[in-house]
């Protein structure tokens, strides 16, 4: 190879590297980027008190969630106050006539509800244009806290009951928070190989490997 053909070679090589490693750069956020913008999408690192709970993996939360969805936050709602179904002859049913007679009120658990706007199904059933998303109020120490105006990716479960009638829960195990436009940071994090082996490829990386990465869990 002559000189001339041997520079125009090593021009190309150096720019396909340059380019190589830019789209690498935007791939995702850099540590400092992460450490401000978790001052207004702080990790969940709370604990229950009262709830002895486990940390949950992201694909162990699919096995119970109905869909994935990409929503915004409108407002926070009034808190929603259900009586579970206790039937005549169930196991529930039961307890709940024996607290009767001992004059004790029934369980009622209030949830703590955002109205939220839904952009997108990334997978699972269809859900509606806006719906409310809730946690139980005893777990409030350790859910997120959400704000008008966030963007959210979020595994949802349908509620059942008249009372919860187009309502669903969600976890910080199974959301992420969509910041500065194009990528998502973790609401929850854990040094736990189950918890990090998820986070650790798509935290501060991109929406859409966010939702690859979903779609190749999603049975």
């Amino acid at each position: 190879m002559n000189k001339l053909k041997r520079k125009a070679a090593l021009v190309l090589l150096t720019t396909v590297l340059v380019i190589g490693c830019s789209n690498t750069s935007t791939d995702a956020l850099s540590q400092k980027r992460i450490q401000e913008l978790r001052k207004d999408y702080p990790i969940s690192m709370g604990t229950a008190a009262s709830v002895n709970t486990r940390d949950v993996p992201f694909n162990e939360i699919l096995d119970f969630t109905d869909s994935v969805i990409v929503a915004e936050v409108v407002n926070q709602v009034e808190d929603v106050s259900v009586e579970l179904p206790a039937e005549s002859g169930t196991p529930e049913g039961n307890l709940a006539e024996k607290d009767r007679v001992r004059g004790i009120e029934p369980y009622k658990p209030t949830f703590i509800s955002y109205e939220v706007t839904v952009d997108e199904v990334i997978v699972g059933d269809e859900v509606k244009d806006t719906v409310n998303i809730m946690y139980n109020s005893e777990l409030s120490d350790m859910e997120p806290h959400l704000k008008s105006g966030m963007k959210i990716i979020t595994a949802v479960k349908k509620r059942v009951g008249s009372q919860q009638e187009g309502s669903y829960t969600f976890t910080r195990y199974g959301t992420y928070y969509i910041v500065d436009n194009h990528y998502v940071l973790s609401a929850f994090e854990s040094e736990s190989e189950e918890i990090s082996s998820f986070t650790n490829i798509t935290n501060g990386r991109t929406i859409n490997n966010l939702k690859n990465e979903i779609k190749k869990l999603w049975k």
